[in-house]
Order: structure tokens, then sequence, then C-alpha cells
């Protein structure tokens, strides 16, 4: 019983640091592009000034978008902690198929398949929101760019 523990624990485990390390290193990327970004010593061009802009929104998307994969990551950890602990207890059950183990079984099956149904939707709900949320803003601003050249 306590090797699925262990299991989870490990996947818990990764699943931090893994997320961890993409969370600093956005943010690292973050600093450093709107660092550059303040900093001109000279009179920008039009091009450089937006590439600048566009920069720093696609650094804050990066943020966005390794927040969204820590909380995928973790909610994935669950997920598969939520399955073997289910393996686990239907392991332990007996048998013989005596009618009150069977509706234990049956909804033991039951509750870990809709856990399973629920948690997948729940990270493609949150994917799609993060990917598509994360961009809008530099979306925004290149449309502001085309409106403002088309006037």
């Amino acid at each position: 019983m306590a090797s699925w523990i262990v299991g989870a624990m490990e996947t818990y485990c990764g699943a931090v640091e893994q997320g961890q390390r993409r969370w600093l290193d956005a943010q690292q990327e973050a600093c450093s592009c709107w660092l550059s970004s303040i900093t001109p010593s000279f009179a920008l061009s039009e091009g450089e000034m937006e590439r600048r802009i566009d920069g720093g929104l696609l650094a804050g998307a990066s943020i966005w978008q390794a927040q969204a994969d820590i909380q995928r990551g973790l909610m994935l950890a669950a997920e598969r902690l939520w399955t073997e602990m289910g393996r686990s207890i239907a392991r332990q059950l007996p048998d013989d198929g005596a009618a009150p183990i069977a509706a234990v079984r049956q909804a033991l099956e039951v509750g870990c398949a809709s856990g399973a149904a629920l948690s997948t939707a729940s990270r493609q709900a949150g994917h799609f929101a993060a990917t598509n949320f994360s961009g809008i803003p530099l979306k925004a601003a290149r449309d502001v760019r085309r409106v403002l050249r088309q006037s």
C-alpha cells in the first residue's frame, strides 16, 4: 500500500520542482525584458519601441503561462494520486463477489472514473484559458498600433 503513496509523492515533488523551475525562468525573462525596455539612453525608432513593448507583453504572457503550467502539473499529480488510491483500495477488497463488496467496488470505480473525467476537463479548461488569455494584451497592443496607422 505504501508504494503508491511514495510514487504519488515523487510525482508531486517532480511537478513542484518542474513548475518552480519554469516559474523562475519566466520571471527572469520578464525582469530582463522589462529592465532593458526602460533604460534607453538614446532615441528609439518606432520599430524598436514596438519590439520592446511586444517583448514586455510576451514576458508577461510567459509568466501567466508558467503559473498555469504549475497548476496543471499539480492537478495531474492529484489525478494520478486519486487513480492509484482507488486501485489500491480495489486490490484490498475481496474477490468473492458478495453483494455489499460488489456495490462498494462499483461505487469506487464510478467515483474514480468521474473524478478523473472532472480533473481532465478542469485541466483542459485551464489550459485553454491560460493559452488564450495570456496573449490578449499583446494582441490588443498590435490591434491599437494597426488602428493608429490607419488613421
